[in-house]
C-alpha cells in the first residue's frame, strides 16, 4: 500500500478490457486525430511509457539514451493494448487540468517513436511551459537562472504527470467496461441455466404425463378384457345350462313315449289298426315337433354363435373378420346341408312308412276278408313290424340328436378355443407393449442421465475456466502491484533527490495508496 500515483501505468489491463480492445487493422481505419492535421502523430501508451522510463534513465546519468520497451513486455501488456489506449492529442489537451498547466500531449511533438530527454526538452510547447515556470520562479524566488538539466526534468515531469492522469482515467474506464461485461456474462449464464432448468422441467412433466396416460390406457384395456372374459364365461354357463335343460327335456319325452307305447300295447287287438294309425300320426307329430325343436335349437345356437362371432369380429382386424365371415358362411352352408339331408331323410322315411301302412291296410283288408283265421297272426306280425320300425325310427332320431349334440359341443369347443386363442394373443400383445414401454422408459432415462452428465461436465468446465481466469487475474494484479511498489520506491528516491513534490501531487498519491490498499 506504499505505491505512488505512477504505479497505475505499470498495471496490465483486465481480461474484459483485453477482449474489448480493437485490432490494429481497426485502429488503422479510424479517422486521424486532430493533432495529425497539424503535422503530429497520435501519442500511444508505449511512447509515453518509453519517455517516462527514458527520463528516469537520464536522471541516473544516461540522458541521451532511448527506451527500448522491454520492461513493458515483461509486464505482459496485451498485444493490442497500444491500439486500445491510443488517443488523439486534441482529446487529451481538452481535458480539464487542475494545475492550470498545458497538457503533456500538447507539449511534445508526437512522432510514434521512443523519446529521449532531448526530444522532450526541445518541444516548443514544453519549452514555452518551462519558460513560464522559470519566469514565475524567478519572480517569486528572485533567482537569476535555472540549469538546462532542471528544465529538462521539469518538462519530463509535466509530460509524466499528464501521462499518469490519462492512464488512470483509461484504466478506470477499462475496469468499468470489464466489470459491466462480467456482470452481463453472469446474467447470461444465469439466464441460460434458468432456461435449461425450465426445459428439463418441461421434458420431465411431459414424460410423466405420457407415463400416466399409458398407465391409465393399460388399466382400461385390462378392465375391458376382464369384462369381456366375464361375459364370455357367463355366456358359456348359459349355453351349458340350456344344453342340460334340453337333454332333460329329451329324456322326459323319451320316458313319456315309452310309457305311452306300453299303454298302447295293452289295448285290444281290434283297435290295433286305429292305434297304429294314431301312433303313426303321433310319431309324425313328434318327429315334426323334434324337427322343429332341433331347428329352433339350431337357430338359437346359430344366433348365439353369430352374436358371439359378431362381437369377436368387431374386436379383430379386417383379415380376421374376413376369415370369420368365411367360417360362418361354411358353417351355415354345412348346417343348411345337414337340415336339408335330415328333412329329405325324414320325408323318405315318412313316405316309406305311409306306403307300408297303406300296403298293410290293404293286405289286412284282404286277409280279413279272405282268411279270418289268420287275423291274429297277421296282427302280431304287423305289430312286430311296426315296433321294429318304431325302434329303428327312434334309434335313428336318437342318432340324429346325438350327432346334433356333438356338433353343438364341437361348435362350443371351437368357440371356446377361439376365445382362448384371442385371450393368448391379447396377453402376448400386452406383454410386447409392456416390454416396448420399459425399453422406451429406459432409453428416456439414459438420455436424461447423458444430458445431465453433459450439463454437469459443461458446468464443471465453465467453473474451472472461471477459476483459471480468476487465478490469472490475481497473478497479474499481484505482479502489477509488486512492479508498482518497486517503481514507487525508485520514484520516491528520485523525488527525494529533486524535491519537486507539490501539495496536489501528495493528495493524489495518498488517494492512489488508499485505492491500492482497498484492492
Amino acid at each position: 500500500g506504499s505505491s505512488s500515483s505512477g504505479s497505475s501505468a505499470s498495471l496490465p489491463a483486465s481480461p474484459a478490457a483485453r477482449k474489448a480492445s480493437p485490432s490494429p487493422s481497426s485502429a488503422r481505419t479510424q479517422p486521424p486525430p486532430v493533432a495529425s492535421r497539424t503535422g503530429r502523430k497520435s501519442h500511444s501508451l508505449d511512447s509515453l511509457s518509453r519517455r517516462r522510463d527514458g527520463a528516469l534513465s537520464s536522471e541516473s546519468g544516461a540522458s541521451s539514451s532511448s527506451y527500448s520497451g522491454e520492461s513493458l513486455r515483461e509486464l505482459r501488456w496485451p498485444p493490442r493494448a497500444s491500439a486500445r489506449y491510443s488517443c488523439p492529442a486534441g482529446s487529451a489537451s481538452s481535458a480539464p487540468n487542475p494545475l492550470g498547466r498545458p497538457s503533456a500531449l500538447a507539449l511534445v511533438p508526437l512522432t510514434g517513436r521512443s523519446f529521449s530527454l532531448g526530444d522532450l526538452s526541445h518541444s516548443p510547447q514544453t519549452a514555452q511551459h518551462v519558460e513560464r515556470i522559470v519566469r514565475q520562479v524567478r519572480a517569486e524566488r528572485g533567482l537569476r537562472g535555472v540549469p538546462e538539466r532542471d528544465r529538462k526534468i521539469a518538462a519530463l515531469m509535466i509530460a509524466r504527470h499528464q501521462e499518469e492522469r490519462l492512464l488512470l482515467e483509461q484504466r478506470a474506464a477499462a475496469h468499468g467496461q470489464w466489470e459491466q461485461q462480467r456482470v452481463r456474462a453472469e446474467q447470461r449464464r444465469e439466464r441460460e441455466e434458468r432456461e435449461k432448468q425450465r426445459a428439463l422441467e418441461q421434458g420431465r412433466r411431459a414424460w410423466t404425463a405420457q407415463v400416466e396416460e399409458r398407465r391409465g390406457r393399460r388399466g382400461r384395456e385390462e378392465r375391458e378384457a376382464a369384462r369381456r372374459r366375464q361375459q364370455q364365461c357367463e355366456r358359456s354357463e348359459d349355453r351349458r345350462r340350456e344344453l342340460a335343460e334340453r337333454q332333460g327335456l329329451l329324456r322326459r319325452e323319451r320316458a313319456e313315449r315309452v310309457a305311452q307305447e306300453d299303454r298302447l300295447r295293452k289295448l285290444q287287438q281290434e283297435q290295433n289298426l286305429k292305434q297304429r294309425e294314431e301312433g303313426l300320426q303321433e310319431g309324425r307329430e313328434r318327429a315334426e315337433q323334434v324337427r322343429k325343436e332341433r331347428a329352433q335349437r339350431a337357430a338359437r345356437a346359430k344366433q348365439r354363435q353369430e352374436g358371439q362371432l359378431q362381437r369377436d369380429k368387431r374386436e379383430l382386424s379386417r383379415a380376421e373378420r374376413a376369415r370369420h365371415e368365411a367360417l360362418l358362411r361354411g358353417r351355415a352352408r354345412q348346417q343348411q346341408q345337414e337340415r336339408e339331408g335330415l328333412r329329405s331323410t325324414m320325408e323318405t322315411s315318412l313316405g316309406r312308412a305311409q306306403e307300408n301302412y297303406e300296403q298293410l291296410v290293404e293286405q289286412r283288408t284282404r286277409e280279413l276278408r279272405e282268411r279270418a283265421r289268420r287275423e291274429e297272426l297277421q296282427g302280431r306280425r304287423a305289430k312286430e313290424a311296426m315296433e321294429r320300425k318304431e325302434r329303428e325310427h327312434q334309434a335313428h332320431l336318437e342318432a340324429l340328436a346325438r350327432a346334433g349334440e356333438r356338433r353343438l359341443q364341437h361348435a362350443a369347443q371351437v368357440a371356446e378355443e377361439a376365445v382362448q386363442q384371442k385371450a393368448r394373443r391379447v396377453g402376448q400383445t400386452r406383454l410386447e407393449k409392456e416390454r416396448a414401454q420399459r425399453a422406451n422408459k429406459e432409453k428416456v432415462e439414459k438420455d436424461e442421465d447423458f444430458r445431465r452428465r453433459e450439463l454437469l461436465q459443461a458446468i464443471g468446465r465453465k467453473l474451472e475456466r472461471s477459476e483459471q481466469l480468476s487465478r490469472e487475474r490475481r497473478s497479474a494484479l499481484e505482479s502489477a502491484r509488486s512492479t508498482a511498489r518497486a517503481s514507487f520506491h525508485v520514484r520516491e528516491k528520485v523525488r527525494e533527490e529533486t524535491n519537486t513534490r507539490s501539495f496536489d501531487r501528495m493528495v493524489r498519491e495518498a488517494q492512489l495508496h488508499a485505492s491500492l490498499d482497498r484492492k
